[in-house]
């Protein structure tokens, strides 16, 4: 495929940040960290609730835990969110004229002077959103981050077929 290219603005920006922050914030390990607080939750609103109606009127830290635990999901949040926007800022600045190819053997991605050759098997999964394509790189924490405006259909299932 020829290489397919766009300039990179502050509205896709803000756009691809929140597709990596959906996907980080929905992927295994941090479903498993939502019922693990949920649960924290669950259980501290329990606790306090029994304490209350025992007519124990010194709660302590019990008092505290729900609007604890409800704080740390807040803080998962925002730090996601955070992270995502600036790892997408810093490999597509604002003004980068960002660019895709699909080749036989790898995925060609450039970025203002950058210019990246990954082989398809570096990648375990693809996650399409709504701004943002996100490949999954084995064995690792990190997406690569790719405008969906630069896939056709037609390439995202090529891709697709190349990861799987």
């Amino acid at each position: 495929m020829p290489p397919r290219s766009l300039t990179i603005d502050q509205s896709l920006l803000r756009r691809m940040a929140r597709d990596a922050a959906v996907y980080s914030l929905t992927r295994p390990v941090a479903i498993v960290m939502w019922v693990a607080l949920a649960a924290a939750l669950g259980i501290s609103i329990l606790n306090l609730s029994g304490r209350v109606a025992a007519g124990q009127d010194n709660d302590g830290l019990a008092a505290w835990m729900p609007p604890l635990v409800i704080a740390l999901a807040v803080v998962a949040i925002i730090m996601s969110i955070s992270s995502a926007r600036h790892a997408v800022r810093a490999a597509m600045p604002p003004a980068t004229v960002v660019w895709v190819s699909l080749e036989e053997e790898e995925l060609q991605v450039g970025s203002g002077d950058r210019r990246s050759t990954i082989a398809y098997s570096t990648f375990q999964s693809i996650r399409v959103g709504t701004d943002a394509v996100l490949l999954k790189v084995r064995d690792a924490s990190v997406a690569t981050a790719i405008p969906r405006a630069l896939l056709s259909d037609d390439d995202l299932a090529a891709l697709r077929a190349k990861i799987a």
